[in-house]
């Protein structure tokens, strides 16, 4: 009886060391750290923006003013200091940030289930040029939280952007998680408006980076 009692026992033990081995194997480990450098601007045209989609790690080609609102191939977009995403007001997805404030890139292992902000129209946002009674401001739609990446000195000509280096987290338009830093406002030749940023996907189906 103890001989049996026993070997029962070992077969429980295999039997469940197995079963976490197989749980453990079907989560796939987190992505790695992503730099991508926008190729593309045109920042004196106020409806033009930069489609970019984390899924594919690429700039989206045929996505403009006239059909952003209905498209599911862009994540995140890019205008000047500003940026939209495909979600809320903007988008047919479920895109929405949250702003975690200047935190330690690495300490931010897992996405918060709350506290994220959508889309939404603003009133008198975009520069649009100069008229005779000063700046033109025009609204468009765009994401709150990313309102403060950037601060702008004025005491330079043109402004000089510095990145705030945040560390955000955004629900992408198909519901997945990416932890993202935008890290400049101007490319390799110091051009301004092509921003550079850093991001990580978590593991599909997980809020795990």
């Amino acid at each position: 009886m103890k001989t049996n009692v026993l070997n029962l026992s070992v077969a429980w033990m295999i039997v469940l060391f197995m079963g976490v081995s197989c749980s453990k194997e079907t989560i796939p480990p987190p992505g790695d750290d992503i730099t991508v450098s926008l190729t593309t601007k045109d920042n004196v045209v106020t409806d033009r923006w930069v489609y970019f989609s984390f899924e594919t790690g690429a700039e989206v080609e045929g996505v403009d003013s006239s059909n952003f609102q209905g498209s599911t191939e862009w994540d995140i977009a890019f205008h000047s200091r500003h940026v939209r995403l495909n979600g809320g007001a903007s988008g047919p997805g479920k895109a929405a940030a949250l702003d975690l404030g200047q935190v330690d890139w690495d300490s931010v292992v897992e996405a918060p289930d709350t506290g994220y902000v959508e889309d939404r129209w603003v009133d008198s946002i975009l520069f649009a040029g100069v008229g005779e009674e000063g700046p033109i401001l025009v609204g468009t739609f765009l994401n709150p939280a990313f309102e403060t990446a950037f601060t702008v000195d004025m005491t330079t000509y043109p402004p000089t952007y510095l990145a705030n280096r945040n560390v955000y987290v955004v629900r992408t338009g198909r519901g997945r998680y990416v932890k993202i830093m935008l890290t400049d406002y101007y490319n390799d030749k110091g051009e301004s408006g092509y921003i550079t940023f850093r991001y990580r996907m978590a593991v599909e189906g997980s809020r795990r980076f």
